[in-house]
């Protein structure tokens, strides 16, 4: 099942208790600077849910596969989403391996200075 614009709205009505109209406008605005940022050439981030970034693709040749002929290929540019690691292991189930390695690694130094000082001179 596909969520549209309309969905988005509607369920931002409901949630948040304002009018369809202030809801739809809001949508519609973070919607423009999306498009206007990544028109732009810029990456947007939006921490906990993913990146959108702008790919660009060089121009170069490719080959006919029926005459092998050499055929021009020109420059475009594509749409490239990353998801946040949080988003990722929601979807996934499984849980995110760099998060849990940053807990551990943030656990060590306390688990060295007990160690210290329980062996201290």
């Amino acid at each position: 099942m596909s969520i549209t614009k309309n969905d988005l709205i509607n369920d931002t009505t409901i949630s948040c208790g304002v009018q369809r109209n202030t809801a739809k406008l809001v949508i519609e605005q973070f919607l423009n600077v999306v498009k206007d940022s990544i028109k732009d050439g810029n990456s947007l981030e939006l921490r906990g849910f993913g990146t959108f970034s702008p790919k660009l693709y060089n121009p170069r040749s490719g080959r006919n596969i029926k005459t092998g002929e050499l055929v021009p290929i020109a420059a475009s540019k594509s749409l490239f989403f990353k998801f946040s690691p949080e988003l990722k292991s929601k979807i996934t189930g499984m849980p995110d391996t760099k998060a849990q390695a940053a807990q551990e690694v943030a656990k060590e130094p306390a688990q060295v200075r007990e160690t210290l000082e329980t062996h201290s001179l």
